[in-house]
């Protein structure tokens, strides 16, 4: 039978488990010196919220109520104390495992902006050594996934080359031989664009 606690007596109980669960690390009591009659809330200290409150029914029986809102009749104080041991074992199980998956993620985002900066610096050197030896004037825009190289044609001509972080390997394989057929190109008076396509196309022509 569940614990009945009629009138007076209920205050008096409640009082005696705050008073119990005050010298519990890691639980955190209401921010008040009274004691309501008819519900008690406490919640743990972790930033994972968890709590639960101590209400009377109609009939004056105690039940705990969990931060779920399933309602647990009490046969007795200790399953209160021990509701509030696996509770703060839960909490910090759970802010054990943000703080392991917290430094996995930081570790991994150092990892990936260390070997950024080496293929930025791959691409950067080797930029500079086809511009000494092809005597070309540039400049390069960073982007979070690529460099654009731009490279001067003419006085009032450029032309813009994309070097993916994901495939510079290759691109840096053939950026010279690129860089000087489009020159060579555009010397011989031929000029070209290229686009990405859209939905208003004219029909394509395939001829054979």
């Amino acid at each position: 039978m569940p614990i009945v606690k009629p009138g007076f007596e209920k205050k008096a109980l409640l009082s005696e488990i705050k008073q119990k669960l005050s010298t519990i690390e890691g639980f955190k009591l209401p921010n008040r010196d009274d004691v309501p009659d008819e519900r008690y809330c406490f919640r743990t200290m972790s930033p994972f919220y968890k709590h639960f409150c101590l209400i009377f029914n109609e009939q004056n029986e105690l039940f705990i109520e969990t931060d779920n809102h399933l309602s647990t009749p009490v046969y007795h104080l200790e399953q209160i104390y021990t509701l509030v041991d696996k509770m703060n074992s839960e909490s910090k199980r759970l802010e054990a495992n943000y703080l392991k998956r917290k430094q996995k993620r930081e570790t991994e985002k150092l990892k990936k902006q260390k070997i950024k900066a080496l293929k930025h610096k791959a691409i950067i050197a080797k930029i500079n050594e086809i511009a000494k030896e092809e005597k070309f004037e540039f400049y390069i825009m960073e982007y979070a996934t690529k460099v654009k190289l731009v490279v001067r044609l003419a006085e009032s001509e450029k032309m813009e080359i994309d070097i993916p972080y994901a495939q510079f390997q290759e691109t840096l394989k053939n950026l010279r031989v690129a860089i000087q057929t489009l020159k060579d190109l555009r010397h011989s008076g031929i000029t070209f664009k290229i686009r990405n396509l859209s939905y208003r196309e004219p029909e394509w022509k395939k001829l054979g």
